[in-house]
Parts: C-alpha cells; structure tokens; sequence
C-alpha cells in the first residue's frame, strides 16, 4: 500500500470524538438538565466516554500506518525520531495547559485547588494511576493511556516484525478481555478502573491489528467485511445497545470489550469507503478544521467546562455557549501558535536521526516520515 500523504476523514473523527466529550461536559455545568430531560441528560453524560475510546482508536490506527508505511522505507522505523516527534507533538501543549493551571491555582481563580502531586502526575503521564485528582486534570488520565501505547507498540512493531507484532497484539487484547472482569470484581483501587491503561490497552491494539490487516495482502478481504452493510448495521447497533447497558450501571468488562473491538472497525470502514455519505460529512471543512485543533480542545475544555448547578437549563445553555468560545479561542491559538509551527520544526529534527544512521550505514537515505 501506498504511502499517503494524509488519511481521509481522521480529522472528521476526532471533531465528532471532540464533540461528544465536550457535550458531556457541557451538560454537566447544571444538575438542572437531568430533570426535565432526565434519560437524555444521562445518556449525553456518558458521551465523553465514547468520544475517548474514539481518540483511543484512532490513535492506534494511524500510529500504526505510519510506522508501517516508514518501515517499507530504507531505514526501516525510527524509534528516535518517532518519540521525537511525539513529545513535539504532545508536551508543549500539555505543559502550556499546566502551567497555566497552576498559575490559575496559585492566584485562587479555580474553583477549587490543584495540588504538585496532580499536577505531576499529569506532566509525567501516570495521572490514571493517581487518586487524588481534581477534575482540572482529571482528563489526563486518557492522555496518559495514550502515552503508555506509544512506548510500548512502536517499540514492539520495530523489534519484533509485522507478523509477531500482530500476534502480541491479539495475544494482549485476549489477555486483557480475560484481566479486565477479573480486575473490575477483585481489585478495589483508589482511581478508576476502567481509567488505567492494564484495562484499555486493547482499544489501541484493535485498531493496530486492523491496521497491519489492511497493510498486508489480505486487505480486499478485510476492506470487503468492514464495507458490508450487515457488518455496518453490526458496527452501529451492537455498540450502542452495549453502550446503553453500561450507562444503566452493567457488564461494563463486556461493554468496553465490545466498544474497544467494534470501534476500530467502524472508524475505518468509513475511511475506505469514500463514496459514502458518513465520509463525506467527515470530509466538511469545518469539521477538519476542528478536528485539527481537536487536541487543543481536549486540554482546554477542562478549565473551562467546569461541573456545577445552574438554576435552569436555559441559564446552563447560555453559560455553555460563552465558555465553548473561550475553550475553541484557546485551542485555536495554541494549534496555530505553538503546536503546528513546533511540528514543523520536530519534521526537521526527526530527519537526523535516521540521517545519522545512513552516514553510519553508506548507500541508504535517511526517509520521509509523516506526521499525524
């Protein structure tokens, strides 16, 4: 398979990925929502845990292609130049975020305090292993799931080859189907469970192995099942009957399992299928730009969309609309200020390294990498 220059349609999922975690939160800001349109209210909640697993799943997808498509070149996958770009990516932005918030902390403008060991724990990505969180960082437990899967897969993907690479990763996601109900019934921890990485690794390795699936010879038969409207109707239903049973409260073991599994396969059903409506409206202006900010809005949402009780629905609504402004005011300029114009720059750091390999090894180019 060819290398290409982007991916249709990633950016129209992470604005739809984006949008559910935002309105869970929005309707959070007033307790007054739940009443008159209680069983909405409940559900739209627990939006921002779909919106996640998502990100989790596009993650893994596009992470993978692009250490697939690098390994075909010359010099095979650079691991130093892939975790280079990676902390360009992801730590500037994510630093600029905390130090605000302790900032903000410092000074007595948040609603409540934000202590060193919260604020560690976000910066060094173990914040879904830390119980005393306020709900500023609370989200960097995602984050930091994501970060544990990017030292682990490429990692896996360049030292053990495609097919055991393939087989590791269906080893894992059985092992952590098996790990996860026995962790929900047994284990009693002071943080979340279904927040820690033993137990969401697999959303990330569905969507890897897919991947490699879709990478390798057999692709016209996989892109042949993903593209079935039985396997489409499959895709939408069974995880939305699953995701219900879970907001009731029940076998959320089997929920995620079926989440994390059927996810990846929907996302990329659409990606292949260009001809689609879903594809097209993912493919909207506005939803790529926003998907390209995405990020951004991820970190600010959080300061901004904080829980409380408005009086009414209405007074919760006009509250949403000036501070989803400030959220998408906020992500903007960090996107366009700091995060692409450092991307950029990561571009040119992350040739060296495989250019220093090549002068090491005469006869090979140092390769292209493309940047998620």
């Amino acid at each position: 398979m060819g290398s290409r220059a982007r991916i249709p349609t990633l950016d129209g999922w992470r604005a739809v990925a984006i949008t559910a975690v935002m309105v869970s939160h929005g309707f959070l800001l007033s307790d007054a929502t739940t009443r008159p349109l209680r069983a909405i209210g409940y559900v739209a909640v627990h939006l921002g845990g779909v919106g996640v697993a998502l990100f989790f799943a596009i993650s893994g997808y596009l992470i993978t292609t692009l250490l697939l498509e690098e390994r075909e070149r010359p010099l095979r996958i650079s691991l130093g130049g892939f975790y280079l770009r990676r902390a360009f990516r992801i730590l500037p932005a994510a630093f600029l975020y905390l130090g605000v918030l302790a900032l903000a902390s410092t000074s007595g403008w948040l609603a409540e305090s934000v202590h060193r060991g919260e604020l560690a724990s976000a910066a060094f990505f173990y914040n879904n292993y830390w119980a005393d969180r306020s709900w500023y960082t609370m989200h960097f437990w995602s984050l930091s799931t994501e970060e544990h899967f990017y030292l682990i897969w490429p990692a896996l993907l360049a030292s053990l080859g495609v097919r055991r690479a393939l087989l590791i990763a269906g080893v894992l996601a059985v092992a952590i189907a098996l790990w996860r109900p026995w962790s929900l019934a047994h284990m009693q921890l002071p943080f979340p469970a279904l927040q820690r990485t033993d137990l969401r690794l697999d959303a990330f390795l569905y969507a890897g192995a897919m991947a490699i699936l879709l990478h390798g010879r057999h692709r016209a038969k996989v892109l042949r099942v993903l593209t079935a409207t039985w396997f489409r109707v499959l895709g939408i239903v069974v995880p939305g009957a699953l995701w219900i049973w879970i907001v009731a409260g029940s076998a959320p073991a089997t929920g995620t399992l079926i989440e994390s599994a059927l996810l990846p396969c929907l996302l990329i059903s659409v990606i292949d299928w260009p001809g689609s409506r879903l594809f097209r409206v993912l493919e909207w202006a506005p939803l790529r730009s926003m998907g390209r900010i995405s990020y951004g809005l991820y970190l600010w949402q959080q300061l901004f969309l904080v829980p409380h009780s408005a009086a009414t629905l209405a007074q919760a609504a006009a509250e949403f609309l000036p501070r989803i402004a400030i959220v998408f005011g906020a992500a903007t300029a960090s996107y366009y200020l700091m995060e692409r114009p450092l991307l950029r720059y990561s571009h040119g750091l992350s040739h060296s390294v495989p250019a220093a390999a090549a002068r090491a090894r005469p006869g090979l180019e140092p390769s292209s990498i493309m940047e998620p």
